[in-house]
């Protein structure tokens, strides 16, 4: 292309390509959002991260408070101040490095951007690389790194903790400051700051979690607290059987035990000695005749870090062994159920399982073994079993006999809700399902109607016989498209007491 001769036209194809090389080095205003709102989402992290740091320093006052003789606390607390300390002094350079590029960007936004100017190249180029801040931010971060790794006094979780401590160590050419900085807004270079924030923090709670965990490996505590962490609540009385006017008392509290009790804690019941399990309790077993039988006997605690053992008195127990008696429970619940096998269990006090038998006032009562019996039952009302042992008739116990629950309709095991078309148009028909009841029970779906109203389009219906969907319904479904609605109505059900009932129907929208 020839070179024009006239000023008006060399001026105007001079503007042109300053005009291209302006649109080249623009940066679209979705980025500078984008680096904005990740900017605004690692501030609100470094606020948690701060959170989890000073919630695991503050348990070194508790520690100390607790074990004012452990050196080791005193230790690994300045160990942890001090790493806090040096943190905070790198983060407020970092900080004042962030104010300065807001002030060289055209000061704060006043639109509720970071900066005035976020696209602005020329401060990442000029004030980091070329004025060399860069190259004193790296020092000063190799040099945190370097106080951060020598204060690490384990060798195995120093190597790896080296890798994972915010460094500056790369392998790009350009070096460092030119990969985090080069070529970048106003904006990222804010961004990236900020992130460094982040990896500082998350270094600083690493370092303050390491430091607690070394409490530990210190030397044994001269004293005689015992750690106990397991509890559970208890319940304990004097005696665990009472006449009828009588009030029965109890003691109820927090029971504390240690998991590292295997050769701390001894059980002494009644002049045997018992084990310990590994959550620090000791099981006690005995009969006896008929009356009371007192139990007495002794906790004994070993400090690990002393050697002392100290002896706990166990309070006044005892319990009643009472003479025979019959008992009736249904093996699964007190309610007796229509159409299902309601398993019953039968024993008498002192008898073998062989010489009870049992008797109901209504219904059947198969025995399906020893003290084990299936009680089928057809009217609801109240029906009473009752036991038999060497010809003695005992005391019936009553049950109330009621129906089965309603099960509930749903399609692919979903009872309605937003749906997308896909999963909808797979779905073969209607279940009946029975959630939360304590028999396995089946429902046979007779008969329903299907309501389709899809979007801006008139209504239709179709009946189905029996629990698949049937054509018509089909080609409703084969048609489903987001904001469709379709009805399950009129949902006809037989349960296995051969009854058939109504159940209510469900509503699926397709997303």
């Amino acid at each position: 292309m020839s070179i024009p001769k006239e000023n008006r036209q060399q001026m105007i194809n001079l503007m042109y390509l300053v005009l291209t090389a302006l649109l080249a080095l623009n940066v679209s205003a979705e980025i500078l959002n984008a680096f904005k709102t990740i900017t605004r989402s690692l501030e609100s992290s470094n606020k948690v991260i701060d959170d989890n740091t000073k919630a695991v320093f503050s348990s070194f006052a508790i520690k100390k408070a607790k074990e004012q003789a452990n050196q080791s606390v005193v230790k690994y607390e300045a160990l942890a101040t001090t790493a806090m300390s040096e943190t905070k002094v790198l983060l407020e350079k970092i900080a004042q490095l962030k104010k300065d590029i807001i002030a060289q960007a055209g000061g704060p936004s006043t639109e509720g951007g970071i900066m005035e100017k976020p696209d602005d190249l020329d401060v990442s180029e000029r004030y980091i690389i070329e004025e060399k801040r860069g190259d004193k931010l790296k020092a000063d971060i190799d040099a945190y790194h370097a106080k951060m790794i020598a204060m690490v006094d384990d060798a195995a979780f120093k190597s790896d903790f080296d890798k994972k401590i915010v460094n500056t160590v790369t392998d790009d050419k350009g070096g460092w400051v030119r990969q985090n900085f080069g070529n970048m807004p106003a904006v990222a270079s804010y961004t990236m700051l900020t992130k460094m924030e982040t990896d500082i923090k998350n270094s600083e709670g690493q370092m303050v979690s390491y430091f607690y965990s070394r409490i530990g490996d210190a030397t044994p505590l001269e004293r005689d607290d015992i750690v106990f962490d397991r509890f559970s609540a208890q319940i304990t009385s004097p005696s665990s059987y009472i006449l009828e006017g009588e009030t029965f008392e109890a003691n109820v509290f927090l029971s504390a035990t240690s998991s590292k009790s295997s050769g701390t804690v001894t059980v002494n019941v009644n002049g045997s000695n018992l084990p310990v399990d590994e959550n620090g309790v000791a099981h006690y077993k005995a009969g006896g005749g008929v009356g009371e039988h007192p139990v007495s006997g002794s906790i004994g605690v070993r400090n690990d870090r002393t050697g002392e053992v100290k002896s706990y008195k166990l309070p006044e127990f005892k319990y009643t062994v009472a003479a025979p008696f019959a008992q009736v429970s249904a093996t699964k619940t007190n309610v007796l159920y229509i159409g299902v096998d309601n398993p019953i269990e039968v024993s008498a006090a002192g008898m073998r399982l062989q010489d009870v038998t049992a008797s109901i006032s209504s219904g059947s009562l198969a025995q399906a073994g020893p003290g084990n019996y299936i009680a089928r039952v057809t009217t609801q009302g109240v029906v009473k079993v009752t036991p038999t042992a060497k010809g003695k008739a005992y005391k019936p116990k009553e049950f109330r006999v009621k129906m089965i629950p309603d099960p509930v309709a749903a399609v692919g095991n979903e009872s309605g809700g937003r749906k997308n078309a896909a999963w909808f148009k797979v779905q073969t028909g209607v279940q009946a399902l029975l959630k939360d009841f304590l028999f396995e029970v089946g429902f046979q779906v007779l008969s329903f109607n299907m309501f389709y109203q899809p979007k801006l389009q008139d209504p239709g219906i179709a009946a189905a016989s029996g629990a698949y969907f049937s054509p018509a319904q089909k080609g409703f479904m084969s048609k489903a498209k987001p904001g469709d609605i379709f009805y399950i109505e009129d949902i006809k059900v037989k349960g296995p007491d051969g009854l058939s009932r109504k159940i209510p129907g469900i509503a699926f929208k397709i997303d």
